[in-house]
């Protein structure tokens, strides 16, 4: 099926859109704190022959969970859906903000959080650019864009979006369900938007770097004529690259809209939009461990070795999606938000893999694989947040409705390929396309919750509760197989803090996760969700007088129900194992003067397979190391002959990993990232808003393996990636 044809099951974007305004609508009514109950108005509704009263309109809050922070220490975040700060927060967070990935020069969602404790980014190298590929904690994390999660429910059809249109990056460390629904049970990554700002906002910039690296990028916000009320950004950018492995290429084009209209202080509704076009996509290969990690006699790989076929290889990728934020104070207690947003993904992907290394250890056996994807999803949150007091209790209680549906279509299938020498490849082999099968999927998750952060002076108890209820449908017209399958959870969280007038606040939490498995056992029954636990005992420090955050933690998550082979029937599967991260984490973020920030990381873990079926009891999960560590620093010079020069550099330590069976290692490695920044206006008034960059990352050009992972495959880590560019704001 192409691209455009037309789905019974799927929902369409401008049949989804339909659906998306008329939720949207009836916001633009609420109820007003001095109308008497039962009424209600429009927010904006006047007389013909009156004039709309001025509206003093505040500049956004530097610190505020959805606007820009200033320098790497953010002090608030959406991990609790509600106005909690990070210190109050019983769980770790880490956010990395825009003036970071900009320092760092971040161009993948990977790159963005390599510098953040607990999480192992790059886990396919530099491969698989194409998806998101990391781990946080030792296990899979769930992406989120704008606090709704980005479905994935297709074969290949994954949404991926660019960090250039990210104003921050938030980790969420650990089951998250109690609020967010099924969940992986290692977190998730929530990428807020650049929405429109107060103060106008121009730049522009070009960059230029190795592999033929081609950039150019606009983000323009501010009032619309001047008013305060109705505030519009823009955002956008075009990339052109060769992937590291030899014939491939990344290509780029993304734009991203909004408005908001905010017609008085309790008041605001913004829109956003997205369109990105990756016509092209580096190879999402693999290279055998012989030859990479092991000795192969016949000699050792390069980095660039291709196991493809640039003849068959393509890949072609449209995102496009509309969303909103609606935040209404309803009096001075009470707050109503709701959040909405619909997304369509269509893919068309082939590709050549290898798939065996024959006896000779030089021969590759391979196969083919190809998917043409449908995905459109809509989501929505809706949540009261009431702020209150009972006795000398303060409350800060949250009650929520989500509501989140997929409805996929792909024809995907895979055959054979011709063998490749790998030490004399021959990539102009005959390939035939495989066989394909067409399958169609549909699922709905919806979920009520409820939070409630008690105050009692410097302690604060924080409890959550949610019911959760999931089904799926499954439909192979090829081979007519139908299945269905249901799914109902119950999760919860408590966390006790105590903060200190220090601004020391240690804290003890608990909380779950769940995730819904397709199939069933030996006995037919459908296999129990996958559940997550942790414990987390930790504390966190934000000095009086500096701008600074420190955070420590130690955990014990548990993920249960793992499918493993039936110990008495290996032919089927059962839901009885099980895998367990221990572990420490230590982070710090300080921006400490106008000149100088500061981010550094240690991770400890230890993350086993304590239950399995098939040989892995006891054994350490693929590509996840034990220790992990980072630290990067940048100083602007403010005075002196060197005022406008700012430079950067940090390093990234990476520990020993083992393959999936535990039978080799993969060598640490330690990389080095670095920048040098000139503002040009320093040097000449008429070139004020100018500045030129040059960021290298992996500096030295250390030649490493990321990981090796299914099946013992591998995949080589990013050379040194040189960019080089200028940028100009008015």
């Amino acid at each position: 099926m192409k691209s455009g044809d037309t789905n019974p099951v799927a929902l369409r974007p401008l049949k989804l859109a339909a659906l998306l305004l008329f939720a949207v609508a009836p916001l633009a009514y609420a109820q007003s704190a001095d109308a008497p109950p039962g009424a209600s108005e429009p927010v904006v509704a006047a007389p013909a022959d009156s004039t709309l009263p001025a509206v003093k309109v505040t500049a956004q809050n530097e610190d505020q969970p959805y606007g820009p922070t200033k320098g790497y220490v953010a002090k608030e975040s959406t991990a609790l859906k509600n106005s909690a700060s990070l210190l109050e927060t019983p769980q770790s967070v880490s956010v990395v903000t825009r003036e970071q990935m900009d320092q760092q020069n971040a161009q993948t969602l990977n790159a963005a959080v390599r510098y953040v404790s607990g999480v192992t980014p790059e886990t396919r190298g530099g491969i698989a650019t194409r998806y998101d590929l990391l781990k946080v904690r030792g296990f899979d994390a769930d992406k989120y864009w704008n606090g709704l999660k980005l479905l994935d429910n297709a074969w290949y059809a994954v949404p991926q979006l660019d960090p250039f249109l990210m104003e921050r990056i938030e980790v969420l460390k650990g089951p998250v369900s109690v609020l967010y629904g099924q969940a992986a049970a290692g977190g998730l990554l929530d990428q807020e938007s650049k929405l429109p700002t107060v103060v106008p906002l121009h730049e522009v910039g070009v960059e230029f770097g190795n592999y033929a690296h081609k950039q150019a990028t606009f983000d323009f916000s501010g009032p619309i004529a001047g008013d305060q009320r109705y505030l519009y950004r823009i955002t956008g950018l075009v990339r052109s690259e060769d992937g590291q492995v030899e014939s491939t290429m990344n290509k780029r084009i993304a734009i991203a809209p909004s408005f908001t209209w905010r017609p008085d202080n309790k008041t605001s509704l913004t829109l956003y939009g997205l369109y990105q076009h990756d016509p092209r996509s580096t190879s999402y290969g693999s290279v055998p461990p012989q030859g990479t990690v092991l000795f192969n006699p016949n000699g050792k790989l390069s980095s660039d070795f291709y196991d493809g076929d640039h003849n068959f290889e393509s890949f072609n990728r449209v995102q496009e999606a509309i969303g909103y934020k609606f935040d209404r104070k309803l009096n001075n207690a009470w707050t109503f938000r709701s959040t909405g947003r619909l997304i369509h993904l269509a893919q068309d992907y082939k590709s050549v893999y290898a798939s065996a290394l024959e006896d000779d250890l030089r021969t590759l056996d391979r196969g083919t694989a190809a998917s043409k994807d449908n995905l459109n999803t809509i989501s929505f949150d809706n949540q009261v947040e009431g702020n209150f007091s009972t006795g000398s209790i303060e409350h800060a209680v949250l009650f929520g409705f989500d509501y989140q549906h997929y409805a996929s279509n792909f024809d995907a299938g895979f055959g054979a390929a011709p063998t490749l020498d790998m030490f004399a490849p021959d990539y102009n082999q005959a390939i035939t396309p495989p066989d394909r099968y067409h399958q169609v999927l549909s699922g709905t998750q919806y979920g009520v919750y409820a939070q409630d952060q008690l105050r009692w002076g410097n302690v604060i108890l924080t409890l959550g509760g949610r019911e959760d209820w999931a089904s799926s449908d499954s439909n192979n017209t090829t081979y007519n197989i139908v299945s269905h399958q249901f799914d109902r959870a119950f999760t919860w969280r408590a966390g006790l803090s105590y903060v200190f007038d220090s601004g020391i606040a240690p804290y003890f939490s608990y909380t779950e996760s769940f995730t819904p498995q397709a199939g069933t056992d030996i006995n037919g029954q459908q296999f129990s969700p996958e559940r997550g636990r942790q414990y987390e005992l930790g504390v966190k420090f934000a000095p009086k007088g500096y701008n600074a955050f420190f955070s420590a933690a130690l955990f014990d998550l548990t993920r249960k129900n793992l499918l493993t082979v039936n110990a008495d029937n290996p032919a089927f599967q059962t839901a009885a194992g099980e895998a367990r991260s221990l572990g420490v984490e230590l982070e710090a973020k300080a921006s400490l003067t106008d000149s100088l920030n500061v981010t550094a990381s240690y991770t400890y873990l230890n993350t086993k397979y304590t239950k399995d079926n098939s040989g892995l009891e006891g054994k350490f999960l693929p590509a996840i190391p034990q220790n992990q560590a980072s630290l990067w620093a940048y100083y602007t010079v403010n005075r002196g002959p060197l005022a406008g020069l700012s430079m950067g550099a940090g390093g990234r330590y990476t520990g020993t990993t083992y393959s999936s069976d535990n039978s080799f290692k993969v060598s640490s490695f330690f990389l080095v990232d670095a920048v040098l920044r000139y503002d040009l206006g320093r040097a000449a008034a008429q070139l004020k808003g100018a500045e030129l960059y040059v960021n290298a990352q992996n500096l030295f050009n250390k030649e490493y393996v990321a990981s090796c992972y299914y099946g013992s495959w591998c995949a080589f880590g990013y050379g040194r990636q040189v960019f080089a560019g200028m940028n100009y704001h008015w």
